[in-house]
């Protein structure tokens, strides 16, 4: 004889049984309608963990119908037509499908379109991780444009999949994509797509109007204490930053630059030096833990005093100069015929001043000096 307990329990199993195999039956038709597309891509690994596989179906690979059930029920085979290799993907492991435009290294850093499997981890938590995503081989032209027919394909597609389970669909357009030569030609395909005009270039409006559920803001962690300083140090008229190693020295002009930019993927915080689409560098600012201001005789400026903001580490990181010198932002030309440049230096001093009550902020004896009695012209031996 059943208790009462015992028929909510199998109902609630029934529930989520059912549930579970709505979830498998949409990631089966949504990763069907990718394959059916022949210029769809399916990339097998991360460049990030050392290697990717890529299938070239051209349009011939299917799902084959669920086989199992149980525990094994959300496992799927995928067949590509005159081939003997093939794929199983367990959708039991799959908790979302992200459409995602960012840079990729297959197509030299443009942005891919591209869809990815995320999956749980063994104790069936969501992460950032997929080990398959499907992409499109080549969404450029010969000339380089932004194909519009495979762009618009991936923005409907995405559309169609969110208005079925916006729960299990994301879509993101990374910040760098936006960036890219290639955004306004992508963010014309999303706005087509959407069916809504924009007056300007409104990524977060044009994924809403898609159907994109908003992206939820993830805490801001603490903002290195350096950084306030550091991005008017990057400003300073003729300067460089200096990144120096072991037989390798790195040279960026400031001016050149343009500005220090926060830089996060999949909840990774970097800060980036430089745009995104030319020359830069991401520096590990967090690991700063002390500035030193600096003024020492240097051969490139005929053994005069040269004015050195350090951007100091724990421990030695491979400088031969300096051991604890992560990188350093230096002058270029401070002085014209011998004479010191007011117009350069004094900005340095400046700067100096606003940070010099800061615990972490020091300046060695020379700099002291010139700061006392101005930068002096002679040469040291």
């Amino acid at each position: 004889m059943k208790r009462p307990g015992d028929a909510l329990a199998q109902a609630g199993e029934d529930g989520t049984q059912a549930e579970l195999e709505e979830r498998f039956a949409f990631f089966h038709d949504a990763v069907s309608d990718w394959l059916a597309d022949p210029g769809i891509t399916i990339v097998c690994g991360r460049w990030s963990e050392g290697a990717i596989s890529e299938l070239m179906p051209g349009g011939t690979a299917a799902l084959l119908p669920p086989a199992y059930e149980g525990r094994f029920a959300g496992i799927r085979e995928l067949r590509i037509r005159q081939q003997r290799h093939h794929l199983h993907i367990d959708f039991g492991r799959i908790h979302a499908l992200s459409y995602v435009v960012a840079p990729s290294v297959c197509l030299g850093f443009d942005p891919s379109l591209e869809i990815r499997l995320l999956a749980t981890d063994e104790a069936g938590n969501p992460t950032e991780d997929w080990m398959v995503s499907l992409m499109y081989a080549n969404p450029y032209l010969q000339d380089r444009r932004v194909d519009p027919e495979a762009a618009g394909r991936f923005f409907r597609t995405a559309r169609a999949h969110l208005a079925r389970r916006p729960d299990l669909v994301r879509l993101t357009v990374t910040p760098e994509a936006r960036r890219n030569v290639h955004a306004g030609a992508l963010f014309e395909c999303l706005a087509e797509a959407s069916g809504q005009r924009f007056d300007d270039r409104d990524w977060e409006s044009a994924l809403a109007a898609l159907g994109a559920p908003a992206a939820k803001a993830r805490p801001a962690g603490p903002e290195p204490r350096i950084v306030p300083l550091l991005r008017e140090a990057l400003a300073l008229p003729e300067a460089s930053l200096v990144i120096f190693r072991d037989r390798t020295l790195v040279e960026f002009k400031t001016d050149r630059l343009g500005g220090l930019y926060r830089y996060e993927e999949q909840g990774h915080v970097s800060w980036q030096v430089g745009r995104f689409e030319d020359h830069h560098c991401h520096l590990a600012l967090g690991e700063v833990a002390s500035v030193l201001f600096s003024a020492e005789p240097v051969p490139c400026q005929g053994n005069r005093l040269n004015y050195t903001i350090w951007f100091l580490v724990s421990g030695a990181c491979g400088n031969p100069y300096r051991p604890d010198g992560y990188f350093s932002i230096t002058l270029n030309k401070p002085y014209r015929a011998g004479v010191p440049r007011p117009e350069v230096i004094d900005p340095v001093f400046d700067l100096y001043r606003r940070y010099r009550r800061q615990p972490w902020v020091s300046a060695d004896e020379r700099f002291l000096e010139a700061l006392a009695e101005g930068p002096p012209s002679r040469r040291f031996a």
